[in-house]
C-alpha cells in the first residue's frame, strides 16, 4: 500500500463526507493504514480568555487562570471530536484500517490543515473540493490553498 496516512479534512459539507468515504475506500483493506479525520476549529469562534463571567459554556471563568480556559478549549476539541467519531462510526462499513477522529484549534482552516499534515507524517490529503463556506467557485478557496501549501498529493472529490 502507497498511502499509510490519509488525512480526510472533515466540515460536515456533502463534499467532505463524499471524501471520507473514498478515503476509507482507498485505505480500508489495509489494517496497517491510518485514516485521519479532522476538524478545524477557528480561534476566531472561541470565547476570548480576557472577558469576565459566565461564558455560556456552564464553566464560569476566572480572569487570570489559564487552567479554566484550557478546560473549556478541552471541552470544545472533545465536543467536536465526539461528532466527528459518529460520522466515522457511521461511514466504517467494513473499513480495517485505524480511524483516527481528531479536531485542532488554528487561525484558519487552511493553517490548521497544513500544520496537521505536516506534524503528523500525513502522505494523501482526501478533502471535498468545496466546503461549508460562503464561497462557491469551481475549487473551493481552502482546497485551494491546501494544493499549493502542501508537498503531499491532494486528492479532491465531489
Amino acid at each position: 500500500m502507497y498511502f499509510k496516512n490519509i488525512l480526510v479534512p472533515y466540515d460536515e459539507s456533502d463534499h467532505a463526507k463524499s471524501a471520507l468515504h473514498i478515503a476509507l475506500g482507498l485505505a480500508g483493506p489495509y489494517p496497517e493504514a491510518k485514516v485521519h479525520v479532522v476538524t478545524v476549529i477557528p480561534s476566531s469562534s472561541l470565547p476570548n480568555p480576557t472577558l469576565l463571567g459566565d461564558i455560556g459554556l456552564d464553566t464560569p471563568y476566572a480572569v487570570g487562570d489559564p487552567s479554566t480556559y484550557e478546560r473549556i478549549l478541552d471541552s470544545v476539541v472533545q465536543s467536536t471530536v465526539a461528532d466527528i467519531q459518529q460520522v466515522v462510526d457511521e461511514s466504517r462499513d467494513d473499513a480495517q484500517c485505524k480511524i483516527v477522529a481528531n479536531a485542532v484549534i488554528s487561525d484558519s482552516a487552511l493553517e490548521g490543515i497544513v500544520d496537521y499534515v505536516t506534524s503528523r507524517d500525513i502522505d494523501l490529503v482526501v478533502m471535498g473540493r468545496r466546503g461549508l463556506g460562503a464561497l462557491r467557485g469551481m475549487l473551493g478557496s481552502v482546497s485551494f490553498g491546501v494544493l499549493r501549501s502542501v508537498d503531499v498529493p491532494v486528492l479532491t472529490v465531489k
